[in-house]
């Protein structure tokens, strides 16, 4: 597997970011934006973390955290012809990095492919809003 990591999103990012998320398939209902101009107006927001998503040195997507109605909540939009495994990895870089439990994930119900990914790291589902799902990743006893 190559190698993976999340670092800071700089200006020179975005185009790549931007790609990945069109090109992804997946579907973010928190943040939506249909052409560049509002997709860098979302990553210049102060209360979201962003995160590129970095393969052997080349950004393959983005992913981000922020607070949703009082809760954790996070995004990911990996590339795809990004590393078979690079979703999961990104997860659970993603999810160490945000220590806060319960974590949540909101992904459209027709958007299989992060229903897997999301279930292997731990989530489940918590509940439906429409055409999406709910998933939380709950707090666990150590």
């Amino acid at each position: 597997m190559p190698h993976i990591e999340l670092r800071d999103l700089h200006d020179d990012d975005r185009d790549a970011a931007f790609s990945a998320v069109h090109a992804s398939g997946s579907a973010w209902p928190r943040a939506e934006f249909d052409d560049r101009p509002s997709f860098d107006a979302w990553t210049e927001r102060a209360d979201v973390v962003y995160l590129a998503i970095v393969q052997d040195a080349v950004v393959v997507g983005i992913a981000a955290a922020m607070d949703v109605d009082g809760d954790r909540e996070i995004l990911l939009a990996v590339a795809p012809d990004a590393d078979g495994d690079a979703s999961t990895e990104v997860l659970r870089l993603l999810t160490a990095r945000e220590a806060e439990r319960p974590l949540y994930a909101c992904v459209a119900a027709s958007d299989e492919p992060s229903h897997d990914v999301l279930a292997r790291i731990g989530f489940v589902e918590h509940r439906r809003d429409g055409d999406d799902v709910v998933y939380v990743l709950p707090p666990t006893l150590e």
